[in-house]
């Protein structure tokens, strides 16, 4: 970024996070009286406009925002849009937020905070670190657990502490810090309702297709195409299950495209106004990973695949693993035992 672009959208970003932590102040009418105490980083909104990363550790797991001119990004997951007001939500509460009651220095208690080492491997605690477009560190502090409550009805306190530092404090702000990709993006990447799905094909390497398609005399329903004879499925249920789980994808975390894994097989799902989307599934170690293409003609329909394809084509889009095996289903699982 230019030294020019990177100064105005600092004084911008500046005079916002201003602006949403005076407003947040007033229109917050509702609120428990103000628990005070001593500020948990002094003078950071004066500082906001410095601030270039968002870094948070947790054990073997990380997670980087970046701020570009189009605002914030996942980093470490190839740039992948975050929304906007998950990250400046986070500034402005850090801004406010002050350390209001002392809590214990026994380092054999922080666990019970969850403010034992954040680098452990089964860490509970977090290491946020907000750095500037140098690298250089602004702010940090270790985040613990919530505590819910704490000063009267849904106002809750988070438990920090500065790194190297024995002394635990309760602070009046709550604290949103995950290391989950899915906390800072719109995790939402598909949602066709049932209704809409004409045709669903699911291919499974070694495996005779499954193919479900609208009923003729029930449009509100779906049918296994070319039912064998004498058989009978082992519930009414489960067809619609495997067409909604196709059509209501959420992402759990991303990537740019690897390619790894081996595959686990191909959705591909036929809905109204011509919308075609096409889910290529693949399994790494315990994960599924799939792609995803969307095409359709004109109207509503393109409009659905335009916002498809805007979150998430070019990507692979882990997916948990329930989701993904209720739509792998095997054709001849489908029939109850003769």
């Amino acid at each position: 970024m230019k030294p020019t672009t990177f100064a105005g959208l600092a004084v911008a970003t500046a005079l916002a996070l201003a602006i949403a932590v005076t407003t947040y102040a007033a229109q917050n009418r509702w609120a428990q009286p103000k628990v005070s105490g001593q500020p948990l980083f002094p003078g950071l909104a004066a500082q906001a406009g410095r601030i270039a990363r968002i870094e948070i550790k947790q054990g073997e797991k990380s997670l980087t925002l970046a701020r570009d001119k189009d605002g914030w990004t996942l980093a470490d997951r190839g740039s992948y849009p975050a929304k906007a007001d998950a990250a400046r939500g986070l500034l402005v509460k850090l801004a406010q937020a002050e350390l209001v009651e002392a809590k214990t220095r026994n380092k054999e208690r922080f666990g019970l905070l969850e403010l034992e080492d954040p680098e452990g491997k089964e860490a509970k605690s977090r290491l946020l670190r907000l750095t500037d477009d140098k690298g250089a560190t602004i702010a940090e502090a270790v985040v613990g657990k919530k505590r819910y409550d704490a000063f009267g009805s849904s106002k809750s306190g988070t438990y920090v502490r500065k790194p190297g530092d024995t002394q635990t404090w309760l602070s009046n702000a709550d604290l949103a810090v995950s290391v989950a990709p899915r906390d800072w993006v719109q995790p939402g990447v598909m949602d066709l309702t049932a209704a809409k799905i004409a045709k669903l094909t699911v291919e499974m390497p070694g495996e005779e297709p499954l193919v479900i398609q609208r009923d003729v005399a029930d449009a509100s329903k779906h049918v296994l195409a070319a039912m064998p004879e004498g058989k009978k499925l082992k519930e009414t249920g489960g067809i619609e299950a495997i067409v909604r789980a196709a059509g209501s994808i959420e992402l759990e975390d991303v990537r740019k495209p690897t390619g790894a894994g081996e595959k686990a097989g191909t959705a591909r799902i036929e809905a109204d106004g011509g919308l075609t989307v096409t889910l290529d599934l693949r399994k790494q170690g315990e994960d599924y990973w799939l792609t995803l293409e969307a095409t359709a003609g004109e109207g509503e329909a393109k409009k659905t695949a335009e916002e498809i394809a805007k979150r998430a084509q070019g990507w692979e889009l882990k997916v948990p693993s329930y989701k993904a095996q209720s739509i792998l289903k095997r054709r001849a699982d489908l029939f109850a035992a003769s």
